[in-house]
């Protein structure tokens, strides 16, 4: 009996040995979590970092999203990732001369009416494959349809602002070399793409480990 009561002390003492190895072992897991999160996703793999001008500060409010109305990955992206690019400015990219159209309709409907849905129905439509986003006529005719008044949409066309804020959108690419969407640009100090993330999953997850760095 004495042999058998040691045997199951001998017992309970390895469990007892193990679950404090155990508890060791996570513990040093839990300590190393900031440093396996950092790991998760690399510079220049995964994301990369702004080339820094000697003597021009960083503009850590840049928090910029760049996209074309014709972008099926664009799209894609903005309808599962709202709340991920809630505080992200939308920039329309020029990487060509027909994205153009594009670009002016997103400002025209955005100075028309900040609040209104339309540009997600535009961006519907495209989808639908029922409208070209290169071409300017058959834009701003679905803009028209959408209820906004011809004589002020013509009006928006001549103005100067309008053209200010193409200028502006068009600066923003070229300051952050941007000639790719969808790309997203994070404290003006780190940015990732499509081409890096390859999902709209891993788009995300990236995009918040930007966030949080």
């Amino acid at each position: 009996m004495g042999d058998l009561d040691s045997s199951t002390g001998c017992k309970i003492g390895i469990r007892e040995m193990y679950k404090s190895l155990l508890f060791v072992v996570f513990s040093l897991i839990m300590s190393l979590a900031p440093e396996l999160k950092s790991a998760e996703f690399k510079s220049g793999k995964d994301y990369w970092e702004m080339a820094q001008v000697e003597g021009i500060p960083v503009a850590v409010d840049d928090n910029l999203y760049f996209t074309w109305l014709g972008c099926d990955s664009c799209r894609k992206i903005e309808k599962e990732l709202v709340q991920e690019l809630e505080d992200f400015e939308v920039v329309p990219l020029i990487a060509r001369q027909e994205w153009r159209p594009a670009a002016k309709a997103f400002y025209v409907i955005k100075m028309l009416d900040s609040k209104s849905d339309a540009w997600l129905d535009i961006k519907q439509i495209v989808e639908d494959g029922e409208l070209d986003p290169t071409d300017q006529k058959a834009l701003f005719a679905a803009i028209i349809d959408l209820g906004f008044e011809q004589e002020a949409v013509a009006e928006l066309l001549e103005d100067k602002m309008l053209y200010r804020r193409i200028d502006q959108a068009e600066a923003l690419a070229k300051t952050y070399a941007v000639q790719y969407v969808p790309t997203v640009i994070v404290k003006g100090q780190y940015a990732t793409d499509a081409r890096h993330t390859m999902t709209v999953k891993k788009f995300g997850q990236v995009l918040d480990y930007l966030k949080s760095l």
